[in-house]
């Protein structure tokens, strides 16, 4: 009986706590959506992608080489809307803020 409670004591403890990470996580997430010079194949929106994801703070980034763009999911304490743009222009394809959530 003791062991069973120890189990359900911690199992419920661990769930709590993961729990409020995630929400605390996903409070302080912004997207910022990028208009993206320069891409003119389809491995283009790789480099992008990468590039920005090596940003600390990026949590995803989805290029969409149709429209030109790139969105990007980050954490502001960590991350800057500049800092983000850079790391793409660095790579060869200038980015610009077209939209911020």
């Amino acid at each position: 009986m003791k062991y069973i409670m120890t189990v359900l004591i911690m199992v419920i403890t661990l769930s709590l706590g993961g729990w409020n990470l995630a929400v605390a996580s996903d409070q302080a997430d912004r997207e910022a959506v990028y208009s993206i010079d320069n891409m003119t194949c389809a491995l283009c929106p790789i480099t992008v992608r990468k590039a920005m994801e090596k940003v600390a703070g990026v949590r995803d980034v989805k290029v969409d080489f149709k429209a030109k763009t790139a969105t990007v999911l980050f954490d502001p304490t960590q991350a800057t809307i500049e800092a983000i743009a850079l790391a793409s222009t660095n790579a060869g394809y200038p980015a610009h803020i077209s939209g911020k959530k």
